[in-house]
């Protein structure tokens, strides 16, 4: 089977390591090749893989050139399948997919909202589209895929990094001395750092120097983060740290994974940040929508709590410091059920499952 991906653009993100995970796992037999409408990390990571990737760069956000070189390339190579992971790809190959009679999987719903800031182009795109994939059966729901046409992938960990995290797993938990909190993710205004830092400035008012907070990521709200914490940066109870593209190695230094959303906007899929808190057997908190529910089980492998809620996280954290025993069950439990249920070897099968469908 010869397989095309397509994607905007490949930056530090979730959907694109999925990408390139399951771009490294098709059948080896399986051909495969990548193309991009704009460069990023993972272009390097694909690269280096062995897999052809093709970057066709955008002079302007209009500039529909790219569209042809897509073209070009879909009329030379004919793919059995395209898999899109966004609407102005999926478009973009619609009309040379149409005449080829190539199936078109579209996997854009990567969170759990509908958002209507480019609903139309998104909903005109599934609905041309062979099947529409997504992370979440929050995400299918929110946008009324129903089953006739809509199917869910989990996301999956790769078992490749799990070397990264061998430091942290049976430690004994430091959460009788202090206490390290962690968030990774893209800091824009969707990821909730607010909320996290305000309960950590709680936390810390009541018992100082036993909290510390790592910040990972970057994005165009860190300098607004780092004002808004303030003193706690300079305290050293708050640090910000970027840690390009594998963060497990700062991920294990940590007590509780926390990851908030700002749910008017967005909220999760299969959060790529809780499969690597559950790969360092973390005790997860983390926001109530979206699929975090689907990722996290309440009260097995961490805690779920109301977007926004500062008080209700400061007292789940301040809960599970006090309770040591019980946040390592937690976070033992949240390991093994990723190492069960959201596996690379699983995600691949459902993919070729999807693939054989839209050719079938």
């Amino acid at each position: 089977m010869r397989v095309l991906l397509l994607k905007e653009a490949l930056p530090i993100g979730g959907a694109e390591r999925q990408l390139a995970l399951i771009v490294k796992y098709l059948p080896e037999a399986w051909e495969r090749r990548v193309w991009t409408m704009g460069g990023g990390p993972f272009v390097d990571v694909i690269a280096g893989q062995g897999y052809r990737i093709d970057v066709s760069a955008r002079a302007a956000r209009l500039d529909v050139r790219p569209a042809a070189s897509l073209w070009r390339l879909l009329w030379a190579w004919r793919p059995d399948v395209v898999h899109s992971w966004d609407w102005m790809s999926t478009l973009a190959a619609l009309p040379l997919c149409r005449a080829l009679d190539i199936p078109i999987v579209d996997m854009t719903i990567r969170n759990g909202i509908a958002r209507r800031r480019r609903s139309r182009p998104r909903r005109l795109g599934m609905a041309v589209s062979s099947l529409v994939v997504a992370n979440s059966e929050a995400g299918l729901a929110a946008w009324g895929i129903g089953p006739a046409k809509g199917r869910v992938v989990y996301n999956a960990f790769d078992s490749d990094r799990l070397g990264l995290c061998e430091d942290r797993v049976g430690r004994t938990s430091r959460l009788a001395g202090r206490s390290t909190v962690v968030m990774t993710g893209r800091m824009v205004a969707h990821k909730d750092f607010s909320t996290v830092i305000a309960a950590a400035g709680e936390l810390d008012r009541e018992r100082p120097g036993h909290w510390r907070l790592l910040l990972l990521g970057d994005g165009p709200q860190k300098p607004r983060l780092v004002a808004e914490a303030g003193d706690l940066v300079d305290r050293g109870v708050v640090s910000f740290i970027d840690p390009g593209l594998e963060v497990l190695p700062l991920v294990r230094e940590a007590d509780i994974g926390v990851l908030m959303s700002n749910e008017a906007q967005h909220r999760e899929g299969c959060s790529n940040a809780i499969m690597e808190y559950m790969s360092c057997a973390l005790p997860v908190v983390c926001s109530a929508g979206g699929g975090n529910p689907e990722l996290v089980l309440e009260g097995r492998t961490g805690y779920l709590v109301q977007a926004g809620d500062r008080q209700g996280l400061a007292s789940t954290l301040r809960y599970l410091s006090e309770h040591p025993d019980i946040a390592r069950r937690l976070g033992d439990d949240g390991r093994s059920r990723l190492l069960d249920v959201f596996t690379v070897r699983r995600m691949m099968r459902s993919i070729e499952r999807v693939y054989r469908e839209a050719l079938g």
